[in-house]
């Protein structure tokens, strides 16, 4: 075979590949969509109080940054964090992503939202709104959030109770 036919046929076997070094496809909007029951199922544990399942949305070596309080880093201690965030009386959280937006790579993602915090304190009720944004990776076939950060709309003097009574200060 000629050094011609040689090059020729490699050409049409790169054509008939179609690009074979390429990543598979990433559906998308299924992704996104999967992230967004992840929240669902996030809002749920908080309404029952469940520690183990808030822990594990994140990943090992996750990143909690709540309002006006130190990092709280890695699964274990952000579950110590929702054990004493889940003793506060009437604890009412909810939170709503506006935004999922899931890399072309399928394997990061961030989720942006707003959420809505109240609880009873020793100095009355304490009624909370602010945003968030959470960096979820794809580990796996889970998604697991590697940075969660919120923060409230409301001036930081109203935040102090908050966050001691959640046991974030």
């Amino acid at each position: 075979m000629s050094r011609s036919m040689l090059v020729a046929a490699g050409i049409c076997a790169l054509v008939a590949c179609g690009g074979c070094s390429r990543q598979p496809t990433v559906d998308l909007p299924a992704e996104a969509k999967a992230i967004r029951e992840l929240d669902r199922q996030w809002v749920a544990a908080v309404a029952g109080k469940d520690v183990q399942t808030l822990a594990a949305f994140y990943s090992l070596d996750g990143v909690l940054m709540g309002a006006n309080a130190p990092a709280v880093v890695g699964r274990d201690a952000i579950r110590k964090w929702f054990e004493a965030a889940m003793q506060a009386p009437n604890l009412s959280y909810t939170f709503t992503p506006d935004v999922i937006d899931v890399a072309a790579s399928g394997d990061l993602a961030y989720d942006r939202g707003t959420y809505q915090l109240a609880m009873d304190t020793p100095q009355g009720r304490i009624e909370d709104n602010g945003k968030y944004v959470a960096v979820w990776k794809k580990i796996g076939r889970d998604w697991k959030v590697v940075a969660d950060i919120m923060n409230s709309d409301r001036p930081v003097g109203e935040l102090a109770p908050v966050a001691r009574q959640a046991g974030a200060a």
